[in-house]
Order: C-alpha cells, then structure tokens, then sequence
C-alpha cells in the first residue's frame, strides 16, 4: 500500500467537465474516487493499484436530488446515509432507502455513495440489486459524450461493469411508480458482513391480486438476478399465495458451492430473503391503496 501511494497522483475536481477532462487526460489507469469505502479496501489488499485519482466527491451537481419530469434523478455523490434520510427518496423511491439502511457500518454509510456502489461492481451489494427492481438507469459521462444506461446490463460480472476508461457514473434515473410497493430482505453473518443473500422487490396490486412485480436477487450468481419466471408466476394471484408460488425457487438456481458456504444451503436463504421481501411488497402496496 505504501508504494501505491507514494506513486499516485491524485486530483480533486471542482465540476464535472474537470473530471471528465482529467479522467481522459488520465488514461487507463486514472481511476475515480468520491467516498473510497470500495476502492480504498481494494487498494489496501493490493487488487487496484491506479496511479492516479480524480476525487470527484464534492462537486455540486453530483450531491443532488430531485424530481424531473418522471422520474428522480440522484447524483452519483450522495451518499448511502443520504438516501436513508431524504424525503424524497422516501416517497418516490423507498427502496433505496430501504437497501441503503442494510450497507456495512454508520461509518460506511456517511461516506459510501450510490455513484460508486453501482460503478463498482460487487455481485452482494445492495444498491445494484435495488436499482435493477426500480427499472433504473445509470447516467454515464465521458468528454463529449453522455448518455443513460439500463441497469439491468451494467453489471458484467464480479467487479465488472459497463463503465470504460475516461467514463463516470454522474447520476441514477428511476422511474416515478406511484401505488406500488417495496420490500428487501438480505442475510448476513454479522451486521455489517457482506450480504450472503439478499432480495429486492416491487409489487404492484390490483384489488389482493398481484398486478405486477419485480424481483432480483444476489448471492445467486455474478451479479444481480431478475427472477423472471417468478414475477410472471406472481402475476395475477393473490397476496396471500404469493409464498405457495415462489416454494421451491431454490431448487430452480444453480448456485455453486464457496468455501464458506455449500451452494444448496445459499440457495434456501435466497429463497428465504425473496419470500419476505415480496411479502413485504404487498403489505406495503396494500398500504398503497388505502
């Protein structure tokens, strides 16, 4: 660690076009940096050594949230504590809230942000998952070029992600869905651990019948993973069978075996987690309805 930084340079932007123009000049390997609770970790263990940092953490138009025209819009640079608290993102987005709460430590939450939880990659985070049930978009900037990304794709694989060189992540775009609900559910080890499991979900009701709904999950692969057959098994029946037809969805993924965990045992608590989560959902778009 010592000889990364001794070597790296390090610049703190003061605007957006000055980080893109220092990440281009930068090339491969100039890296971004707002709250360092994944890149920091990485570096110490020796799996990121980038010779240059561009901070990008206190540039205004990245610590904003607003409403614009259907959807809110969140700046990569707000942080995980600042979604817990937000009132908009209480009441247009409460899932992310919801994910946000269960991120490492208080600590970690003042610091970590949503532009570097989904630019990093991390198969067991909370935001990724999340940001995939919302139908969200990723908004993503280079010199001269900008443009939104579903988030569904972004993620490629563990610690891959649709972000090349030169590129930032400059705000998360989610859809406005009123009368909906929202649940999450993970499982870890300790409060505080990464994630074993966890599950997203959003439903939406019409009368107790289940209109809609979106599931993802971690722990069972890569990345994030719609369960789309189980959202369209969910389609149309009611609240109150949603658990009978989501039994045995940890038969249906293939999880492989870690050295901590057997891969059948995984899958039960991904079940576990995606059981309550869309239990969750439908109590609170009952409340919806109301």
């Amino acid at each position: 660690m010592s000889d990364v930084l001794t070597t790296m340079a390090y610049e703190r932007a003061r605007s957006v076009p000055e980080a893109l123009t220092l990440l281009a000049e930068g090339g491969e390997d100039t890296r971004p940096i707002s709250g360092g609770q994944s890149l920091v970790p990485m570096m110490n263990l020796g799996l990121a050594a980038p010779a240059f940092l561009v901070d990008v953490s206190g540039i205004p138009a990245l610590r904003t949230i607003g409403v614009d025209g259907g959807h809110l819009v969140v700046g990569a640079a707000v942080t995980h504590a600042e979604l817990t608290t937000d009132p908009l993102v209480a009441e247009h987005a409460p899932l992310l809230a919801m994910a946000a709460a269960h991120i490492g430590s208080r600590r970690i939450r003042n610091r970590g942000t949503i532009g570097g939880s989904v630019s990093h990659g991390d198969a067991a985070a909370e935001l990724p998952v999340s940001c995939h049930v919302l139908e969200a978009d990723y908004r993503v900037e280079s010199l001269g070029r900008q443009e939104w990304r579903p988030a569904r794709e972004f993620s490629l694989g563990y610690y891959q992600t649709d972000l090349r060189s030169g590129e930032l992540v400059t705000a998360v775009r989610i859809p406005l869905r009123p009368r909906h609900g929202w649940g999450f559910h993970e499982y870890s080890r300790r409060a505080g651990d990464f994630a074993l499991a966890s599950a997203a979900a959003g439903v939406a009701l019409d009368g107790d019948r289940i209109r809609s709904a979106a599931v993802a999950v971690t722990g069972a692969a890569d990345r994030p993973l719609r369960l789309e057959a189980v959202e369209r098994r969910l389609t149309g029946v009611t609240a109150a069978e949603a658990e009978r037809v989501m039994s045995g969805l940890a038969a249906a993924l293939d999880v492989a075996d870690d050295p901590y965990t057997k891969g059948a045992d995984r899958a039960r608590l991904i079940e576990a987690m995606a059981v309550r989560a869309v239990r969750d959902a439908c109590a609170d778009a009952r409340r919806e309805q109301a």
